[in-house]
């Protein structure tokens, strides 16, 4: 297996954890919940490159990340966000085809810690702290389809669980809600250009507990990396992330609040290596306008390891 076939395949097998990534403490869910998956989940990889060999693959995305709550105008509040997360992706490539298409699955599941100071709350400034499991993600299927050489398409839908949640605390690192997600993407790979766009709609139901409904939302995900020698490579990433619906609040959760519409957008930088069969991505991220939620800078580490390829 040649370079580059190594690093098609580990950009490929990334392409999920997009989905299992936070980056945020308050933005189109309730108070205190953090989103399904952080503004720029999907950055940094062909989203839509198939996998060229089957088998087994484990991923790992790390990432610490300093934030702000910004408020409906834009504007900086008091409120201070620090997450801590790692997410641990198996991949399933069995070498079968669906619908035309090349077909995977993936399992992805977060741990995450959170710190947060200065949230306001009907009796004034308070800090909170907890950590747990988020809402695992599974994805039953992800297609990948060749339009011609070297330009993909891949589309799929995602579930996410309702993750570790309690009334009690002022943040969470689950949602305690089911939310769905249909995903659509494409790749354009040729002279050594990976240019990536991924575009993801999440479908929220309402909170188990307290029929607090977050608003639908949708992301969009930019790459646009350059192979500039042996297994490297570097590029910009970007993203706009904006809210679709209101929330919704029928029962007077947290005494009738209600969060605003949230949106953002912002920039990166992302670098890949191949070091033998292991992939590393490291990725710098700013947020350049948010609104309604938490936004600030983020320092990613991803690593895609194959545990069993198939046939070999």
């Amino acid at each position: 297996m040649n370079i580059k076939i190594k690093i098609n395949l580990t950009f490929g097998l990334s392409i999920v954890l997009m989905s299992t990534m936070y980056a945020g403490l308050v933005s189109a869910h309730e108070p205190g919940v953090l989103p399904t998956i952080p503004d720029g989940a999907s950055i940094g990889m062909p989203i839509a490159a198939p996998t060229p060999v089957d088998g087994i693959f484990f991923s790992s995305r790390s990432a610490i990340s300093s934030q702000h709550y910004y408020d409906a105008n834009g504007d900086k509040t008091e409120t201070e966000i620090d997450i801590k997360d790692s997410v641990f992706q198996f991949v399933l490539s069995p070498g079968k085809a669906l619908f035309g298409g090349q077909y995977r699955a993936f399992l992805s599941v977060p741990l995450i810690d959170i710190e947060s100071k200065n949230i306001a709350t009907p009796f004034g400034l308070a800090n909170g702290s907890n950590s747990g499991i988020g809402s695992v993600e599974i994805r039953p299927a992800d297609i990948s389809w060749e339009l011609s050489s070297g330009i993909y398409m891949n589309a799929g839908f995602s579930v996410y669980t309702p993750g570790d949640w309690s009334a009690s605390e002022l943040v969470n690192p689950g949602q305690n809600f089911w939310s769905f997600s249909p995903s659509v993407g494409v790749s354009y790979l040729r002279n050594g250009w990976n240019a990536s766009a991924h575009l993801l709609y999440f479908a929220n139901k309402a909170n188990e507990d307290n029929d607090y409904k977050s608003g639908n939302e949708t992301h969009l995900n930019l790459t646009l990396m350059k192979n500039i020698g042996d297994n490297l490579s570097v590029g910009a990433v970007g993203y706009i992330r904006k809210q679709l619906e209101d929330d919704e609040n029928p029962n007077n959760a947290y005494g009738g609040a209600l969060n605003g519409r949230a949106s953002s957008s912002g920039i990166g930088i992302s670098l890949t290596k191949q070091f033998g069969p292991i992939n590393l991505n490291v990725m710098y991220t700013t947020n350049l306008e948010t609104k309604n939620s938490g936004g600030g800078e983020r320092i990613w580490l991803n690593v895609v390891i194959p545990l069993k390829v198939f046939g070999m």
